[in-house]
């Protein structure tokens, strides 16, 4: 038996696609940078002196060198106490003399007040230092200060930053159809009804 046979046939398109690929420009401007630099260090020393008091006071009281007030202060205290003793010993001796009488007299108690009183100057003497020792003369120190103050001369940057510039066309594409797709269709055999 003679089968009919059907036969295609295609034919492909073909597309014919041509590209324009677009100029692309592209500029970097420098950052612009500026620096700004001082050439010195600023440096600044601020001292405060050292005192030294020396206390002698001790040591010239010891030589007899006082102020004047001190001294008048001290001859008047003296002088006091001398007068209060010339007083006592003047009482004492009035209460001696006053007792004569009770004591049978006779002078005795006149020639005990001569031999008392007959005494020439008695000085007592002894070694001694001025001043009496080192520790008459006082010290007092205070220690001065020094201070350092250093400012850094940095640099002073700046930058700026620039963008880049881009420049660019559209891309440009064209196409166009150069072969057209198509499909035949062919039936082969007797038995075949092609009104179809």
């Amino acid at each position: 038996m003679d089968m009919p046979k059907v036969a295609i046939r295609t034919t492909e398109a073909a597309l014919g696609i041509q590209m324009e690929k677009p100029h692309v420009e592209i500029r970097q401007p420098p950052a612009d940078l500026e620096i700004r630099q001082r050439h010195t260090d600023t440096l600044e020393i601020s001292t405060t002196a050292a005192t030294l008091q020396i206390d002698q006071s001790a040591a010239f009281a010891d030589a007899g060198l006082i102020p004047p007030l001190e001294r008048a202060s001290h001859f008047s205290q003296q002088a006091l106490q001398t007068a209060l003793e010339y007083i006592r010993t003047q009482k004492q001796d009035g209460d001696y003399l006053r007792a004569i009488e009770k004591n049978g007299g006779g002078g005795k108690a006149i020639a005990q007040l001569a031999e008392k009183r007959n005494k020439l100057l008695h000085i007592d003497t002894e070694l001694g230092f001025i001043p009496e020792h080192a520790f008459k003369v006082k010290f007092n120190v205070k220690s001065g200060t020094i201070h350092f103050q250093a400012e850094r001369a940095e640099a002073d940057i700046r930058v700026q930053k620039n963008d880049p510039q881009i420049t660019a066309d559209r891309w440009q594409v064209h196409y166009d159809m150069k072969q057209k797709p198509s499909i035949d269709f062919s039936v082969s055999g007797k038995h075949v009804n092609k009104r179809f």
